[in-house]
């Protein structure tokens, strides 16, 4: 299949179809008529490949990097950078890694594919994958959305968890809550964060806090989540403790918790309240009060400071934090 033949097929000239393929300026409508010759034909001549893949200038590409396509907050934020990009008629990849050594093979190989820029989405938290993300950020535009100290030398994201934690705390605390339970992940600094100062706000207000009411799940940010949280809440509940609230760590895990809930005949907000983290689709959904981690904002964002990496006139990283809130639907009821 040539560039001739498609001509033929859509009755346009030659120099018609190669304005096209070099991203030229071609009516709507025959850009419309030629793009569905060449899907139905699968045609992809080697030198629009190269231009993917090699970047010749004419369309930008980069790669979005997270850890869990399963976790709503992941997907929705890539697919906020991806609509934004491909608006500005680039393509975004999006390159999924489940632990530090899938993430350093799938940056280093970015690298070597000559993608425009790239978008790390909650790394690992690796002072040597840091080290090399320093490194890389002079050859490659970075931009990282993470939630751990770190002394970055590329553009970065955070989202404030220690006041979004202490407002939700501040928030089921003056619903007359006393025994509140925390349900997350074992590791990881956002996961420590909060508990901490979910056990530190508990004290403060006068209430006890319960070595029980820690419930730690396997693999909280992967859609397992759901059965392991289940699993764990539901034995914690059938050993006879019963906390007025939970507060989970992400909405995963709430709809773990939802699902033990419902086993042991308890409602919500009735028996007991629930509160989450992220604010993703599921938080909606179930109708859930819950920390607002800004997703869609801090997608435009990461774009906004990737757009600086690539064309700004200062190479200055800039750092941006963004402040979470409380939407507050449904799942709490004041005692």
């Amino acid at each position: 299949m040539t560039i001739s033949e498609i001509a033929k097929e859509a009755g346009v000239s030659v120099a018609t179809v190669s304005r096209f393929m070099n991203n030229g300026p071609v009516k709507e409508e025959t850009r419309k008529k030629l793009e569905q010759i060449v899907l139905k034909l699968n045609y992809v001549p080697e030198s629009f490949t190269r231009r993917i893949i090699n970047q010749d200038g004419k369309i930008p590409s980069i790669a979005v990097i997270t850890h869990s396509m399963s976790n709503l907050y992941s997907s929705e934020f890539t697919e906020v950078v991806s609509d934004s990009f491909s608006r500005q008629g680039g393509v975004c990849y999006t390159l999924c890694c489940t632990n530090p050594e899938e993430e350093y093979r799938t940056v280093m190989d970015v690298v070597t594919r000559g993608i425009t820029g790239a978008i790390l989405h909650d790394p690992a938290e690796s002072n040597g994958l840091l080290d090399l993300y320093n490194r890389i950020s002079q050859r490659l535009p970075l931009v990282i959305v993470h939630s751990f100290p770190a002394d970055l030398e590329f553009n970065s994201i955070t989202v404030n968890q220690e006041k979004g934690m202490r407002d939700a705390m501040a928030y089921l605390l003056g619903l007359g809550h006393r025994r509140i339970a925390y349900v997350s992940g074992a590791a990881g600094f956002s996961f420590t964060l909060k508990r901490g100062i979910w056990k530190e706000e508990i004290e403060k207000a006068g209430g006890t806090y319960f070595k029980q009411d820690d419930i730690v799940v396997e693999r909280p940010d992967f859609g397992a989540g759901v059965e392991t949280t289940h699993e764990a809440v539901l034995k914690y509940l059938k050993d006879g403790n019963r906390p007025t609230a939970i507060f989970t760590a992400n909405d995963i895990m709430a709809l773990g918790v939802i699902a033990a809930l419902n086993d042991m005949n308890l409602r919500v907000p009735e028996d007991v309240s629930l509160m989450s983290h992220d604010n993703t689709l599921l938080a909606k959904s179930y109708n859930l009060t819950c920390v607002d981690m800004k997703i869609k904002s801090v997608a435009i964002a990461a774009m906004d400071l990737m757009e600086y990496a690539l064309h700004g006139s200062d190479s200055t990283p800039r750092h941006i934090s963004i402040t979470p809130s409380i939407v507050v639907r449904k799942s709490c009821r004041q005692l």
